[in-house]
């Protein structure tokens, strides 16, 4: 028989499963061979397959009545899109990528009409670009509908997923940003209403000097627009006032303005988080650059503070379905509680928080009459629990796991450490350590250095696959949060630019000396490893401290500073993005002494080196020459190349190869007694 068919019916069979829990008010239990482990399997050590495995149930978006619910599911290797009835009265659509596409972005429009776009590397004159197409979705007559495919400008060639969003009032309607013309540095925004196969005749908003992207607020008056100037040395922002009058904002930027939200009553304002303008006593000293969220009137030119950052800055601002008031504010330090400004949702957290001690609950979803809400759960060891809640019916409903395969009673335990860099400079990180360990107890364990990529990103004190996967097989994981990441304020994030190969990895270096001067790690069974930048670290690090590690892993990972900014100069804006790095030709010296490629007679420790075939985020040639460089020189070095990988390792078959080829060569190299987890069930 077909195995095939028998998955697609046990899959189905599943999502019935998921329908009939919400509405049971009982907990998601999956048919498939992902399901609730057994009693022996719980006995046992979890198999690195249940930390690796594609998650479920990711982006759960609510149809604006709240009659659908979409989410991202794992199947055919790869994420696709469930919709589902959460009254059960139809069946669901489940869309897939197909050869070579994948699920991009997805936005309802109304009940009846979603739109689903999909993404697909290419080459363009030989240069490697991703193309983006946007599905059409009926929710009712379950027919699907490519749009633009009649649309010939070369400037909308490449990118027709850049939707800017939906239009409160007007079911079926979204904005759109393309152009007709064959200059794609240019970009208008289109209003389109249902399934078309050409962009409009007319745009509602047109070119503007320096702007390449745009974003409109609820209403669908488009307001915002950013960009760089012909010499991308210096970022624009415009802002539109309530008269249609558009404003050179672009002084803001020197204050890292970021545009939080759109409030629609007065369009004249706008909730921005930024430096202070000047020094202000009133304030506390701010020693840490942290931005504060302003009221800022674009017509006047007027600001007073919203939201003051006492110790941590705003994350982000939710606005109701019309844009007229906040229903919602996060902050970057997720021990600071939100500020909730909708009752029913204050609630709802106030329920979650004493079900879940120690994790963080986000609303991910809400209808526009408010009468559904999607919520997810996470923590450490609390890897992703979703909740329905039905204002009509007053219940708040369990209705499906991220990852429902893990036995979370067994996983690792995860510590906020602190740390000082050579320079006095404190460095925040978190310690995982394998299950039943503590800092207490933790003495000489084999340790995974894992600094994040980026590198101007961060890491959370969240469930984290990879490492909770390292600490199944026995490894304790450092993650720390190096200066230039975010989430501490504009001269913690600054203090990185132009630091790759220094001060960056002196902190990432002082982290694993630290790790052996407190006890937690044995220094003969050290590792590094990462992706994208932190795949650069791992390299760079094995050049700067040869007797410190016994291994490196890099994924995806830089090695050729300078080939990096030649090559973003074939892409628009590809200087400016690349300026925090270096410039091609002032800082050539720096640029080649910071390369991992430039210094392979100082390596000694074993790399194992995977590359994405299909990455456009960086380059697989970084991968490759370093690879070829090593065994040019007879270093120890393993090469793997991902075929249709990408740079977020999407497919299912891509996650498996590299964790067990990690977990294969950390044993290896470490010649530890871990427990071996490599394969599963």
């Amino acid at each position: 028989m077909d195995k095939n068919f028998l998955r697609r019916h046990c899959f189905r069979h599943m999502l019935q499963l998921v329908i009939h829990s919400v509405f049971g008010l009982a907990l998601f239990v999956p048919c498939i061979a992902h399901s609730a482990s057994s009693n022996a399997d719980q006995q046992a050590q979890q198999p690195a397959s249940h930390f690796y495995r594609l998650p479920n149930l990711l982006q759960p978006q609510l149809s604006p009545s709240g009659k659908y619910l979409s989410a991202r599911i794992a199947v055919d290797n790869q994420l696709g899109l469930l919709i589902s009835d959460l009254d059960g009265a139809e069946d669901p659509i489940l869309l897939g990528g197909g050869r070579g596409w994948k699920v991009n972005k997805t936005l309802w429009l109304s009940d009846e009409s979603k739109l689903v776009s999909f993404e697909q590397p290419t080459n363009f004159g030989g240069t490697p670009v991703v193309v983006t197409r946007t599905m059409f979705v009926d929710t009712g007559s379950r027919e699907t509908k490519t749009l633009f495919k009649r649309e010939k400008g070369s400037g909308f060639r490449q990118i027709q997923d850049d939707i800017l969003g939906g239009v409160f009032g007007k079911p079926g309607t979204f904005l759109i940003s393309g152009n007709r013309e064959t200059n794609p540095k240019v970009a208008s925004v289109f209003a389109v209403d249902g399934p078309r196969s050409r962009l409009p005749n007319k745009a509602i908003q047109r070119p503007r000097k320096n702007i390449l992207s745009w974003q409109a607020d609820r209403l669908g008056d488009v307001r915002v627009g950013y960009g760089f100037t012909s010499d991308q040395q210096t970022a624009v922002l415009n802002m539109k006032d309530a008269t249609g009058v558009w404003h050179d904002v672009s002084a803001l930027v020197e204050r890292d303005a970021e545009v939080l939200a759109l409030p629609t009553e007065n369009p004249n304002l706008y909730f921005v988080l930024m430096l202070p303008a000047e020094a202000d006593p009133k304030l506390d000293e701010n020693s840490l650059g942290l931005r504060h969220v302003y009221e800022f009137d674009v017509a006047s030119g007027s600001e007073r503070i919203l939201f003051e950052a006492t110790h941590t800055e705003v994350a982000s601002i939710t606005l109701d379905p019309k844009g007229e008031s906040i229903v919602l504010v996060r902050y970057q330090d997720e021990a600071t509680a939100p500020r909730i400004y909708d009752p029913n949702i204050a609630e709802i957290y106030a329920l979650l928080s004493d079900k879940y001690a120690d994790a963080n609950i986000y609303l991910e979803s809400i209808s526009r009459d408010s009468s559904r809400a999607v919520f997810t759960v996470t923590s450490p060891t609390v890897p992703g629990d979703l909740y329905l809640f039905d204002a009509k019916k007053r219940s708040l409903a369990a209705f499906g796991k991220k990852y429902p395969q893990i036995d979370e009673s067994k996983l690792a335990q995860v510590f906020t450490v602190s740390y000082e860099s050579r320079d006095g400079l404190p460095i925040p990180a978190y310690l995982t350590l394998p299950h039943g360990h503590s800092p207490d107890s933790a003495k000489a364990l084999p340790f995974v250095v894992l600094p994040h990529g980026g590198p101007h990103a961060r890491d959370f004190r969240r469930f984290d696959w990879l490492a909770q996967m390292l600490a199944a097989a026995g490894y304790g994981v450092l993650q720390m949060n190096f200066r230039g990441s975010t989430g501490y304020g504009v001269d913690f994030e600054r203090a990185g630019q132009g630091n790759w190969g220094k001060a960056m990895i002196n902190d990432v270096t002082d982290g694993t000396n630290w790790l052996i001067a407190q006890g937690f790690a044995d220094a003969k069974r050290l590792c590094i490893a990462g992706a994208s930048f932190g795949g650069y670290a791992a390299m760079i690090s094995a050049v700067r401290e040869p007797r410190l590690y016994q291994c490196a892993v890099s994924l995806n990972g830089i090695s050729d500073l300078r080939a990096v900014l030649r090559r973003m100069q074939k892409y628009i804006g590809g200087r400016y993005l690349t300026r925090h790095i270096g410039r091609l030709w002032k800082d050539d010296e720096s640029l080649r002494r910071d390369s991992p490629i430039n210094h392979i007679d100082n390596i000694r420790s074993p790399m194992l080196i995977v590359a994405s075939a299909d990455d456009r985020v960086v380059s697989p040639q970084e991968s490759r020459r370093m690879f070829k460089a090593l065994q040019g020189s007879s270093k120890p070095s393993e090469f793997i190349e991902l075929v249709e990988g990408d740079h977020f390792l999407s497919r299912q078959d891509n996650r498996r190869i590299f964790s067990e080829a990690m977990l294969e060569f950390l044993h290896r190299h470490m010649r530890q007694n871990t427990v071996d987890v490599v394969g599963g069930d």
